[in-house]
């Protein structure tokens, strides 16, 4: 028959073992700097996804815009024949109009900024958080001339973009940049009503 001991036994801790000052410290240290490096590019991230999304809202808009000349909707005089586009303006760099060409049917806005009393604007579209319109360029030729204002129209039946009624336009860009400036993305409408975003 064994016989056991029961006599709990007991160990001294070593005070080698376990962290000291100096490294917990070190720990704390480079946790903190990596926290605020995900962070800070966690921002920019979020920033540059957010200016991707402005500019496809935008080029949504231009979709919306020739949908809705090419396809058959009734303006509010009951007319179908009005065309519909979208309108930028430098100086209010900050929002787009939706717009139905009822008024003068030149394939350009004619109505205010402000979009109260214009019988033209369909909608008007603010752009947040401190992105902004900061280019309107038009391609004639090869060269690509900038703009202070932007139309651009779409009438049934054909879906080609009528850009500043100029017939001599083959491209119209919208560059689009984030609050600081240093990212930007571009609209490019075709005049062939091809609508893609670019870098």
């Amino acid at each position: 028959m064994k016989i056991f001991n029961l006599k709990p036994k007991t160990h001294k801790l070593k005070p080698s073992l376990g962290f000291t000052l100096v490294e917990l410290l070190v720990t704390l240290s480079l946790f903190v700097i990596l926290t605020a490096i995900v962070l800070f590019n966690s921002s920019k991230f979020n920033g540059s996804i957010l200016l991707t999304n402005l500019a496809y809202d935008v080029a949504i808009t231009i979709r919306q815009a020739q949908t809705f000349g090419v396809n058959v909707r009734e303006a509010s005089d009951s007319s179908f024949q009005h065309a519909y586009g979208v309108h930028f303006d430098m100086n209010k760099n900050t929002e787009f109009i939706l717009f139905a060409d009822r008024l003068n049917d030149n394939r350009q806005y004619d109505g205010d900024s402000t979009c109260a009393s214009s019988p033209e604007c369909v909608d008007k579209y603010g752009i947040k958080r401190g992105n902004k319109i900061s280019g309107l360029c038009v391609v004639s030729s090869s060269s690509c001339a900038n703009v202070s204002t932007l139309d651009i129209a779409f009438i049934r039946p054909n879906p080609d973009a009528i850009i500043n009624n100029d017939p001599n336009a083959t491209e119209a860009r919208i560059t689009i940049s984030s609050a600081d400036g240093a990212s930007s993305r571009k609209v490019v409408v075709n005049s062939t009503g091809q609508i893609s975003i670019e870098r």
